[in-house]
């Protein structure tokens, strides 16, 4: 299959790891076309939901498509910020033992990405939250929980270091 990469696809242990892996011509596309053009907006996570977006609407007109790539953005920018602005998760990542560490984001990401295609497979939102609410909604739960944890444990930058 040149349009998936297959082993790169299950040893992933990023968001953007999968996405590069994943329907790889309409990645480059995308990037090409929809990411870099949108660099006058000044703003990479501006560029980013509308690339999204544009994913989602080229999809075709269902919620869940729209579900979909808002939660791949979402933990996206979870894992991208939060364990490098989280000062207690830089605390146990110094802590517990690399291959630990290495097996958990994996373990995350497959976990994620599976309650995020839940959305893209069923369409609509009725069977959507029905799937989501038999597990607790955990994926948004855990999301939320880590960005409020980002907000409240972010590294402080005294006045000396911010000049």
């Amino acid at each position: 299959l040149k349009n998936f990469a297959t082993t790169s696809f299950h040893l992933s242990l990023t968001v953007q790891g999968l996405i590069e892996t994943w329907n790889i011509r309409t990645t480059v596309w995308c990037s090409k076309h929809i990411f870099k053009r949108c660099k006058f907006l000044g703003n990479k996570t501006l560029s980013q939901i509308l690339t999204m977006l544009f994913l989602a609407i080229w999809h075709g007109l269902h919620v869940g498509y729209v579900i979909f790539f808002f939660q791949e953005f979402l933990y996206g920018l979870v894992m991208e910020k939060g364990a490098s602005q989280n000062t207690i998760l830089q605390r146990l990542n110094d802590v517990i033992p690399r291959p630990i560490v290495i097996t958990f984001r994996w373990l995350f990401i497959k976990m994620f990405m599976s309650f995020t295609f839940v959305s893209f497979e069923l369409f609509y939102l009725e069977k959507i939250m029905y799937v989501y609410r038999s597990v607790y909604f955990v994926c948004p739960v855990i999301a939320v929980a880590v960005i409020i944890s980002n907000i409240v444990f972010a590294e402080r930058k005294s006045p000396e270091k911010q000049e």
